[in-house]
This record gives C-alpha cells, structure tokens and sequence, in this order.
C-alpha cells in the first residue's frame, strides 16, 4: 500500500510538471516580438486562399517550429510575413516589435528587413552572387560603423578561421557546410531580432544539419534573437525548439511543447510526422 501510495504521488507530480510547463509554453506572452493573427494568404488567380486562419507568437530569444510536409504553406507563410512573396494578397494582423506591418509603405518595410528581421533559406547556393566573394556580399548588406570589423567578428562567431582566405573566396570554392555558415553570417550581421530559418539543412548531409543547427542556437544564446524555424523534420525538434505549430493544408491544426506533439499528438496529420521519427 505504502509503495502504491508513493508512486501515485510521484504520477501526480509529474502531471503536475507536464500541466505547468505546457502553460507556460502556450500561452501567449503579454508582449511578443512577431505577433500573427488570422492570416490568410491567396494567390492572385486562386479561387479560396492557400493559407488560412494563422495565429501564432513569438517571444524574444524563443524558438518557434512551424512544421509540415511540402506543399502545407510553411514558406508561404515565412517569406508573406515581410511582403517577400508576389502576387499575393494578404488579411489579417502582423505585429513586429509592437508595430502593425501589413500595410505599411514599401520603404518601411524594407528598413524593417534590415534592422530587424533576417531570412536564411534552404539553397544557400541559390541565394549567393557567383561572381563575387563573399567579403563584397558581406559588406554589401552591414550597415553602420566598423564593416570590416564586424564583419570579421561575425565570421569568427560562425566558426571561420582563416578569415582572409573565407573573405577572398567565391561561393563556389566552398563546401555546402561553408556556404551555409556564411549564410548564417550574412542574416546575423546587422544583429536582427527575429530570424526566419526556411529549412535551412534541407541541402546538407546529416552530419553538418546536426552542425548547422548547433551553430544557430549558439548564436541564438550569445545575441539573443528569436527563431522562426520552417522545417518538415520532426527529427531535431527535441533539441531547437521551445514550441512546434504544425500546419497542415494551410492552416495550423496543432501546437504546443515538443514533448506533447512528438509522444502525445492529437491531430491524425501530427500522428503521422511523429510515427515517421518514432519508427526510426
């Protein structure tokens, strides 16, 4: 009786825990950095919208996961939320920094782009200038005092070494591990507060996402920005995000702490994402 009675009271804490910490998890914060609310998204020629009914928060220095298969609107969502995406219109309420964005002049936008937010996407081959090193396309976009100096400093913090040789190279002298970090460094040199990760290990081998990941929440540690990760793989969830919203058919149908979505999902779309890394 007595061995009974204590394992149902070390039950009822762990309850107790799982409750506490999904609470504080899901719970929206009084003041987030990038606060979503209803968004919907159409294409120009669609007859119903591709994304619908969108809400989401994001707290300073939090890592948000919005997760589904292709084609479920994720970098639809990532790249609408600065007005990066053509041929679209967009409802809804997108505040940054206290600040509603949606409607606001192109030029504001763009200064926003610069200070505040920072995008990596998937092909860093793809998002690189060929033709010039990647010193020139660095210190094209650092604004402010002291380019070179921060942008050595930043190279340093991403892992580079022999910064002379990585300043004077093209991109296509690097590895795919090596164009990703300068990517990293590139998004984090004007020091932002949100960045938007469109699956960015997508192009790498699963050593260097292990790598690539480790290296982004490292930094996310020392600057203190917020993350919001655009990814289909469950697999690394446990160990980057705070919080997961998983998407399915342009709408969120599930969300909450990494533990509750991976072991206890809900949604039949949830379940099948979990099953693929549970049977792994």
């Amino acid at each position: 009786m007595l061995e009974n009675a204590k394992q149902i009271k070390k039950f009822d804490i762990i309850v107790d825990l799982r409750i506490s910490k999904f609470f504080s998890n899901n719970s929206m914060s009084n003041n987030p950095y990038l606060s979503v609310r209803n968004l919907e998204i159409s294409f120009s020629n669609a007859k119903k919208p591709t994304v619908h009914d969108i809400s989401l928060t994001i707290d300073y220095g939090e890592t948000l996961a919005l997760v589904g298969r292709s084609g479920s609107g994720k970098t639809l969502i990532a790249t609408s939320l600065m007005r990066l995406q053509s041929h679209t219109s967009i409802t809804g309420e997108i505040i940054l920094d206290q600040q509603s964005i949606l409607n606001l002049p192109l030029a504001e936008l763009v200064s926003i782009r610069r200070r505040k937010v920072s995008y990596i996407f998937q092909e860093p081959g793809n998002s690189l200038n060929p033709s010039l090193t990647i010193g020139y396309q660095l210190l094209e976009i650092v604004e402010g005092m002291d380019k070179k100096k921060r942008i050595l400093d930043i190279l340093k913090k991403v892992g580079f070494t022999n910064l002379k040789q990585i300043i004077h190279a093209y991109p296509h002298e690097l590895s795919g591990g090596m164009q990703q970090r300068v990517m990293i460094a590139m998004a984090l040199v004007n020091n932002p507060k949100l960045l938007i990760a469109d699956e960015p290990t997508a192009a790498l081998d699963v050593v260097l996402q292990k790598q690539v990941l480790n290296l982004i929440k490292k930094m996310q540690k020392e600057l203190g920005f917020a993350i919001l990760l655009i990814t289909h793989d469950f697999s690394f969830l446990q160990q980057v995000a705070d919080r997961i919203c998983v998407i399915y058919k342009g709408t969120i149908v599930e969300q909450g702490i990494p533990d509750d979505i991976i072991f206890y999902p809900q949604h039949v779309h949830t379940k099948l994402l979990s099953e693929s890394i549970l049977t792994l």
